[in-house]
C-alpha cells in the first residue's frame, strides 16, 4: 500500500463523531481510574510528608497492576465500567498476558500518552485501538447506552 494511501486513527477520528466520542470516554475513564490510584496515595505520602517523585511512581505501578487484574478477570477497569466501555480480545477471552501487554504504558502517563499517539498515527483497520491494544491483539468497546460500537 502506497503511503498515501493510508488511513490512521487521526484519519477517522476528525471525521467519525462515534469514534470521537469513544476516545472521549476513554479519556474520562482513565481520568477516574487515575483518580481511584493515585489519590489514595498522594494523600498518604502527603500526610508522611514524602517527595512528591516516589508517589508518582508507585501510583504508576499500581495503575498498571490494577489494569492488568481488573482487564483480565471483569474486562475493565472502574472507569471503563462507569463509562460503559470494556477491554476485550479480537478474539476468544482476554487472557492475563494480553492484558499485561495492553496496560504496561499505563506505569507511566508519558508512554499513556505516547501509546495513544502512536496507534493514532500507524495505518490501522480498528481505529478504536491504541498501540498496545494492536500488539495484543485487543480493542476496547462501547456497551449498552446510545454509540455503542
Amino acid at each position: 500500500m502506497e503511503v498515501g494511501n493510508m488511513a490512521t486513527g487521526f484519519d477517522y477520528l476528525s471525521q467519525d463523531k462515534v469514534l470521537q466520542e469513544h476516545w472521549l470516554r476513554r479519556f474520562v475513564a482513565i481520568v477516574i481510574d487515575f483518580a481511584i490510584v493515585y489519590t489514595p496515595i498522594w494523600l498518604l505520602f502527603a500526610l508522611i510528608g514524602e517527595p512528591w517523585l516516589f508517589p508518582w511512581f508507585l501510583s504508576g505501578v499500581l495503575l498498571f497492576i490494577y489494569a492488568t487484574v481488573l482487564d483480565s478477570s471483569i474486562g475493565g477497569t472502574v472507569g471503563k465500567l462507569v463509562m460503559s466501555m470494556k477491554s476485550v480480545p479480537i478474539s476468544g477471552r482476554m487472557s492475563f498476558a494480553q492484558a499485561l501487554m495492553r496496560n504496561v504504558s499505563k506505569a507511566f502517563p508519558v508512554l499513556l500518552l505516547l501509546d495513544w499517539i502512536i496507534g493514532m498515527a500507524v495505518d490501522t483497520r480498528d481505529p478504536r485501538q491504541k498501540w498496545t491494544d494492536q500488539i495484543a491483539h485487543t480493542s476496547v468497546i462501547v456497551y449498552g447506552r446510545s454509540g455503542g460500537t
